[in-house]
């Protein structure tokens, strides 16, 4: 039964890497082990990373626009139109000899109200290239607790399917004990109904490793298949929270660093911007007009080529940028508030998951001394049995034992691994893109 059970694995496992194999080959598979390469692929073909870059550009646009002075205006006219008698009368040629034709160039100058514009597209600029990083950030600790939770589960099958055929012997023997009324029929319904409960075990496993596969590929946009064995769903975990808690990252560096907060800080930068600029449309802008006659009507005395200046200013009698001012303040009381409640809850946050984190390693090292134990107590029964010093149930019961253990062991796996995700995520510790990347 031992010979059976390694080539099982061995199969098993040969089966896996095929189907990862032609995986590969016939369609591009994320680079689960490289976040690098996860971040870009995020960048390139997540459906909100590539919005928000679109918000970028937008913004890039309108920066650009106020960098740009008012077009001017070209004005031209042709004016004193002869209508029924001329004066004198009688003149001959009337359309000729009578009207005059004009050309003006007029021009806005806005008073003090450039700077703060301009200063407030740039500001909204980086915040729009700040809330890029944060949303490609969310998505890729989103992408993170879905590739850890298909890990997860890749391991809970592993450990429910040796426990499962574990169960199964044990069933048979109850089963064969029963027949010779060595034991009660209730103790075979309890095999059975344990052996049921493993199955749904299994099952609920199988069906949160394609519900995080579909929602890893909804995210990505490309396939998400399960590890090629289990041993490197294992090895992806640990590496995942083999990290720490991250002291190395200090709170100051984290609201420095954080995008969403940096987001924040270019939003109330703006709204302040745009406030000086709503106060200051109390003060008209000036247009101003040049404008060149040549007028053909000389007999009655006109001058046949004459200039004109010309100023216009609106008077601010009623809007005086009011509404404005009201939107830009509720703004920027907005991004304050929210603000203060990150930057206020950031320390208690971080404190929480890294203690779940130090709950999670506690765990490991009971449960690591626990599931040695029964794995030597099953070594030594498996021995045992093969001296024939006991029977095999007590060699089975010994493995079920040690399954459940190994079990729970594999679980805790990824509970760190997503206690340590939260510590990266609110620290804003991941791979940002390049420069030349970043720019839409």
């Amino acid at each position: 039964m031992g010979t059976h059970r390694v080539w099982w694995r061995v199969l098993a496992a040969t089966g896996c890497m095929l189907l990862w194999q032609s995986t590969v080959a016939g369609l591009e598979v994320p680079p689960y082990d490289n976040e690098e390469a996860l971040a870009a692929l995020l960048w390139e073909r997540a459906t909100a990373v590539l919005d928000a870059r679109a918000a970028v550009t937008q913004a890039q646009s309108e920066y650009l626009r106020a960098l740009l002075y008012p077009n001017p205006s070209l004005e031209a006219a042709w004016n004193t139109i002869p209508v029924g008698r001329t004066n004198p009368p009688g003149l001959a040629d009337r359309l000729d000899r009578v009207p005059s034709y004009s050309a003006a160039l007029a021009q806005l100058f806005e008073i003090g109200k450039r700077a703060p514009r301009q200063a407030a597209r740039l500001h909204e600029l980086e915040r729009s290239r700040a809330e890029a990083l944060a949303t490609l950030g969310d998505r890729f600790f989103s992408l993170l607790g879905l590739v850890g939770r298909i890990a997860a589960d890749q391991q809970r099958i592993a450990v429910l399917e040796e426990q499962l055929r574990d169960g199964m012997e044990l069933l048979e023997l109850d089963r064969a004990r029963a027949t010779r009324g060595e034991i009660a029929p209730l103790d075979v319904d309890v095999a059975e109904v344990e052996q049921a409960r493993l199955r749904a075990l299994r099952e609920a496993a199988e069906a949160d490793l394609k519900q995080a596969q579909s929602d890893c590929t909804a995210l990505l946009a490309l396939p998400c298949p399960p590890f090629p064995t289990t041993e490197s769903a294992h090895a992806f975990l640990v590496r995942g929270y083999s990290v720490g808690d991250r002291s190395d990252v200090s709170l100051d560096d984290a609201l420095r660093g954080r995008p969403d907060i940096q987001a924040l800080r270019a939003a109330i930068a703006a709204a302040e911007q745009r406030a000086a600029l709503a106060q200051r449309r109390i003060v008209p802008d000036v247009t101003v007009r040049a404008g060149y006659t040549y007028d053909q009507f000389v007999r009655s005395g006109n001058q046949r080529n004459s200039l004109a200046l010309g100023l216009e200013i609106p008077i601010p009698a009623f809007d005086r940028g009011q509404s404005d001012l009201m939107a830009a303040r509720a703004e920027e009381t907005r991004a304050r508030e929210v603000l203060r409640v990150l930057t206020e809850g950031l320390p208690t946050a971080l404190q929480v998951a890294r203690e779940q984190l130090a709950l999670a390693r506690r765990r490991m090292e009971q449960l690591d001394q626990a599931v040695a134990k029964a794995r030597g107590m099953r070594d030594a029964l498996v021995e045992a049995q093969r001296a024939g010093g006991i029977s095999a149930i007590e060699v089975l019961v010994a493995r079920r034992n040690y399954g459940d253990l190994l079990r729970e062991r594999s679980e805790l796996d990824g509970e760190a691994f997503s206690a340590v995700l939260a510590i990266r995520k609110l620290l804003g510790v991941f791979p940002r893109v390049s420069k030349e990347e970043r720019a839409p």
